[in-house]
């Protein structure tokens, strides 16, 4: 399971137009570095390109920012621009956002406004019997907002959803073909509109946004606060199957964060089960005294989790929040913890024998203020590490790589840091009251 999860699949197009028809694509495995990635790419695509984009238009310049299952567009950075065909036209992806090319909501403010070129013309309401009322809307076709000729994928579109106003493209309302959104945006649709021309929709913006959001990226991305039963709902309602099993796996996970204790078989299986563009929340779950060792848990937000007495031992935990998690007395020897967030972890009596810290582009690993007090890390690489007002009393540092560590203000008292290398480490204001420093490089 442990290797199968580690590897990272991506699909590779080379123009947009055969993203969007889903022709020619080609998936390709992620390298340990951007140039072994685009290596592999060169091969599945039969071409020269050097450099890789998210469908958002950004650039890929590390591949700890892809993920698996990400879909990405590749081409030769000689070119200006990047061609979606010889017939359609050209966007540009190195200049700055344009409104053919929207990623994101624009605030009210920012929205264009019905005579701008970037939008289709609007046709002036019908007058209503009720002068008094300013906001009073009519009931206009869809296709009088268009030109004569057939819908375009770029023409924009201004939504009201309760009340909040979002502009996106056709294409985007269109990705999902089965989806009512489709329907409404491929073909002549009638529906109410305001006093700006925006389409009325009678639904919560709260939980409209991230559905829109998943139709521009594909991937579901969850706010703090954002309730996924809500988010299903709305997804049911505009028939976005795609959403249904993984908003599913993310309900069933909270509903066991609440009502106790999970196995290794039950945690297995919602891993299985959640896909990996999902953002998997697992904040405060109870996972006291559970095996899950050899495990790909990377990415995942365990905040204020319960892993006391967890084997964890040779998992991968890269990029995850632990952040005032309860650690104490866990086995983690072997385990790879790459730019993990830990401020203010409990560790105590954890064993990190082994363990992989080091940086990786740039990222460290945070244990900013954390309880670390009797924890064994022997033979650990923690290069770049921050251990900041951290309290390692007592612990066992034996010949851990601890080069450019950030240890200002450290609690060290009666350390055991024999043959550690603390080459260039800022010990600046720690207390080394009773540590071993004996063939210590410094």
């Amino acid at each position: 399971f442990h290797s199968h999860m580690a590897d990272r699949r991506v699909t590779v197009y080379k123009s947009l137009d055969e993203q969007r028809n889903h022709i020619n694509g080609r998936v390709a495995l992620v390298g340990e570095t951007l140039e072994e990635t685009l290596e592999n790419i060169r091969k599945k695509l039969d071409d020269d390109s050097d450099e890789l984009h998210f469908l958002s238009g950004g650039l890929v310049d590390s591949v700890s920012l892809i993920r698996d299952g990400d879909i990405l567009l590749a081409f030769k950075s000689s070119d200006d621009t990047l061609q979606k065909n010889s017939s359609t036209r050209v966007l540009n992806l190195r200049s700055p956002p344009s409104p053919q090319f929207h990623l994101s909501d624009l605030p009210e403010d920012q929205l264009p406004p019905p005579s701008s070129p970037i939008s289709p013309p609007l046709v002036p309401l019908r007058k209503t019997s009720d002068n008094s009322n300013p906001t009073s809307f009519s009931l206009r076709k869809c296709s009088t907002l268009l030109p004569s000729d057939s819908p375009s994928r770029n023409d924009w579109v201004r939504l009201n959803v309760g009340g909040k106003i979002f502009a996106t493209t056709r294409g985007t309302l269109t990705s999902d073909t089965s989806s009512m959104l489709a329907r409404m945006f491929e073909s002549e649709w009638f529906s109410a509109t305001d006093d700006t021309g925006a389409y009325l929709m009678d639904r919560s913006p709260e939980y409209f946004e991230p559905l829109l959001n998943f139709l521009r990226h594909g991937k579901l991305i969850l706010n703090e606060g954002i309730n996924p039963q809500g988010v299903l709902e709305e997804a049911k309602f505009f028939n976005i199957t795609k959403l249904f099993d993984p908003l599913e796996a993310l309900i069933h996970n909270e509903e066991l964060s609440l009502t106790g204790h999970m196995t290794r078989k039950e945690f297995v299986r919602l891993l299985v089960s959640t896909s990996s563009s999902t953002v998997l929340r697992c904040q405060g779950m109870n996972l006291e005294g559970v095996d899950l060792s050899n495990l790909d848990l990377r990415h995942i937000n365990f905040k204020c989790a319960n892993l006391h007495h967890c084997n964890l031992s040779r998992s991968d935990l890269s990029y995850c929040v632990l952040e005032r998690a309860d650690l104490s007395h866990t086995i983690l020897e072997g385990a790879t913890l790459r730019c993990v967030h830990m401020p203010r972890v409990n560790m105590e009596g954890a064993c990190l024998k082994g363990c992989s810290m080091e940086e990786n582009l740039g990222g460290t690993t945070n244990l900013e203020g954390a309880n670390l007090k009797g924890v064994l890390f022997d033979n650990s690489q923690m290069n770049g590490v921050n251990l900041r007002l951290a309290s390692l009393k007592g612990a066992s540092l034996r010949s851990c790589n601890l080069r450019y560590a950030v240890m200002a203000g450290t609690d060290l008292e009666n350390c055991d840091m024999c043959a550690s290398d603390l080459q260039h480490a800022n010990l600046r204001g720690a207390n080394l009251e009773g540590a071993n420093l004996k063939n210590v490089v410094i």
